[in-house]
């Protein structure tokens, strides 16, 4: 009887509808807050911030390329992988590193590493760092491959020599 209170999909299927969970969960990994960063330890002596320790975005940012090989020369490869697809967006004071995905499946493995994202990130910049890391769907959009199919659309409809083909002797794609 437990399925039965579980389920949502039809009233008394005793089917559970796990369509709705997964667009939850969808929901929750494409949120700018999911995986909110890693709390940076608590205010201790050592970990105050003063002006070695505040993160600057442009710094953080030209060593990013140097921080991604760094990470495949000691053998995480494919963190380093991921992290191509990433983009730093901001970095405050207290040390909180915003990311940006451009890839689902990037965004949701390094959500899954973000402990071992903080370790790297902090030895790297020898400054307390943790990952605020988000899906970036508008850039995931633009950063795809279109289809054979998609650009023949494209090119009909802004070739005016492939329009004259489809609409004087009927062309279409064919693959």
């Amino acid at each position: 009887m437990p399925l039965q209170s579980a389920a949502a999909a039809e009233p008394g299927s005793g089917n559970l509808d796990l369509g709705s969970w997964q667009k939850k969960f969808t929901g929750y990994v494409a949120n700018p807050v999911a995986g909110a960063a890693l709390k940076p330890e608590d205010a201790s002596p050592a970990n105050t911030p003063d002006n070695r320790h505040t993160a600057d975005l442009d710094a953080l940012r030209v060593e990013w390329v140097g921080f991604i090989e760094h990470i495949n020369r000691t053998g995480n490869t494919v963190l380093g992988t991921h992290l191509l697809s990433c983009e730093l967006l901001s970095c405050t004071p207290q040390g909180v590193v915003a990311i940006a995905c451009c890839r689902k499946f990037s965004c949701e493995e390094l959500i899954a590493d973000a402990s071992l994202l903080k370790k790297e990130l902090t030895a790297f910049y020898n400054r307390p760092l943790s990952p605020r890391i988000r899906y970036d769907a508008d850039r995931d959009a633009c950063t795809r491959e279109k289809s054979v199919f998609t650009l023949f659309q494209e090119l009909s409809a802004a070739n005016p020599v492939v329009q004259f083909l489809v609409t004087e002797f009927g062309s279409e794609l064919i693959y």
